[in-house]
């Protein structure tokens, strides 16, 4: 493919074959599969002014493109959704949108991403922090201070190389005293992956999630903890079979999506409740699925054309 375009001429092309109301439509129809994310709990009351599955998807995609806060989502509304609703309904809807219902959006973006290219070539695991403007009492030192409470977004990224294509297969948010490797265990816990590469960094090496890995078929391509540090049987056994130029190679992969979310500033939330901090963890990562569908589909627009 000779006439094949350059990187920046797709990049380009993005921006003209879509549109605010094309990712809009492109969320809220993969939102559809799922169904509603929650019903109303009797006939009493006003009914809704929109359906409950255009409210999880017009603030996914609130979140996803413009990081909107409520008021923000109040004034896009009648643009996207065909209604003025106030900031507050968005607040509480929010609330009733279940962690599992958000998590099951971004799968569905990761299942259509595989369905067009097949297993990737490898999964790697991070954890990034996510900021909050929530404090705490506590003691450091012996002496008593106050400090932002941080919570943490975990990952898991496929990777293929030959299309450099990144996306998020599964994700979730938890607070700072879930491990990384036990985060990594819950979100291999729904697959049943096909022979690739598992890559991560030392906080990863454990047995526990070696165990999982061997579960799963996969291969594991996690640099050893520092034996110096500790005498871990695990350690030992899994050194011997680390690739570390390969490990170099991939280790970018999942730093450039956190990077764009902390650029986006997706990174740092007002948002108090714990709950809706972990939710919050899950939609931010939905934004490099989209970003990647709208890539492949501006490619095969361009295959057709050539």
């Amino acid at each position: 493919m000779k006439n094949a375009l350059t990187y920046w001429k797709k990049y380009d092309l993005v921006f003209k074959h879509f549109s605010f109301k094309k990712i809009y439509k492109e969320v809220l129809s993969f939102a559809k599969k799922l169904g509603n994310p929650f019903t109303k709990k009797s006939n009493r009351g006003p009914k809704f002014k929109i359906e409950p599955v255009e409210y999880a998807a017009y603030m996914v995609f609130e979140t996803v493109t413009h990081n909107s806060p409520y008021r923000d989502m109040e004034l896009g509304s009648e643009l996207y959704v065909g209604k003025h609703i106030d900031y507050s309904t968005f607040g509480k809807n929010f609330i009733k949108i279940p962690l599992e219902y958000l998590i099951k959006l971004l799968n569905k973006t990761a299942e259509f991403l595989e369905g067009m290219l097949g297993t990737a070539f490898c999964y790697i695991a991070d954890s990034t922090g996510l900021v909050t403007n929530i404090y705490e009492n506590t003691i450091f030192k012996g002496k008593s201070i106050r400090r932002k409470i941080h919570y943490k977004a975990h990952s898991l990224v496929g990777y293929y190389p030959n299309k450099q294509i990144v996306y998020v297969k599964n994700a979730f948010g938890s607070d700072k005293h879930i491990s990384d490797s036990k985060g990594a265990c819950i979100m291999l816990d729904n697959y049943n992956l096909g022979w690739a590469y598992f890559s991560a960094d030392s906080a990863y090496d454990f047995e526990e999630l070696h165990k999982k890995i061997k579960e799963k078929n996969l291969s594991p391509l996690i640099k050893p903890r520092n034996t110096k540090l500790t005498k871990a049987k695990t350690t030992i056994k899994h050194r011997k079979c680390f690739i570390n130029q390969l490990y170099k190679e991939l280790r970018h992969v999942v730093e450039a999506i956190y990077g764009g979310l902390e650029n986006k500033g997706l990174l740092n939330t007002k948002l108090r409740r714990e709950d809706n901090i972990n939710k919050h963890s899950v939609v931010c990562q939905v934004r490099q699925n989209i970003q990647q569908i709208m890539k492949l589909k501006v490619e095969n627009l361009v295959i057709i054309w050539i």
